[in-house]
């Protein structure tokens, strides 16, 4: 794809200063700018996260999402493919989902800011409203610490999508997530389940629905 590939000639040339822009705020309304612009040659409704060295590596990891749009994931799989060697950045196709859950059942995982506002995946909650056995689709409330503050925040919803999309992957969220209602956290959460838990409650959800489909002879 001749976009993707003249997407990655700017990139590499440009490196440095992204890496400044993300790092310490070096023109980073300038060079986001022209980072966008270069970006949406290959697609308007693709989008990108930039997220920072981890404690077991040096660069910054750049992840390309579709927010699930199916049609756009051979993009997303190009971009990654194409990426050349960089020295500050790594490519990512797809949000991928959570495998080390330990910090997030203990609550020691790191915030997210919305503003003022500070957020953790292990503080979010959920609950069913409807399964289609048949397309094994779910509806669920995603419920949120300070939602009531924050959503009239511009684009909020999408940001809040992210977390759900982070906890169980990209591609699963496209399968297995039909709608979402994000509402503020009641005080109490009996009945509720954490979110960080919805992969395994999706395969106990296939598992007892495939059970009840067995004819017994």
């Amino acid at each position: 794809m001749k976009q993707i590939t003249s997407f990655w000639t700017w990139f590499q040339d440009n490196e440095e200063a992204i890496k400044n822009a993300v790092a310490s705020g070096i023109k980073t309304k300038e060079v986001f700018l022209h980072l966008n612009r270069n970006y949406q040659y290959i697609s308007k409704k693709i989008s990108f996260i930039i997220i920072s060295p981890s404690n077991n590596q040096e660069k910054y990891t750049i992840i390309f999402t579709a927010d699930g749009h199916q049609k756009l994931f051979p993009k997303i799989i190009a971009l990654e493919d194409q990426a050349p060697k960089l020295q500050y950045f790594m490519a990512q196709a797809f949000i991928k989902p959570i495998l080390n859950k330990k910090p997030y059942l203990e609550g020691k995982d790191k915030s997210y800011i919305f503003k003022n506002y500070k957020i953790k995946i292990s503080q979010i909650y959920m609950a069913l409203m409807d399964y289609n056995i048949t397309s094994k689709q779910l509806k669920i409330n995603v419920y949120i610490p300070v939602h009531d503050r924050i959503k009239d925040f511009h684009e909020i919803e999408i940001d809040l999508k992210y977390l759900v999309m982070q906890v169980i992957g990209e591609i699963a969220f496209k399968k297995h997530i039909k709608n979402i209602n994000f509402l503020q956290l009641p005080d109490a959460t009996l009945g509720l389940l954490s979110l960080i838990e919805l992969p395994e409650y999706i395969e106990y959800l296939y598992k007892i629905n495939s059970k009840q489909k067995t004819i017994l002879v």
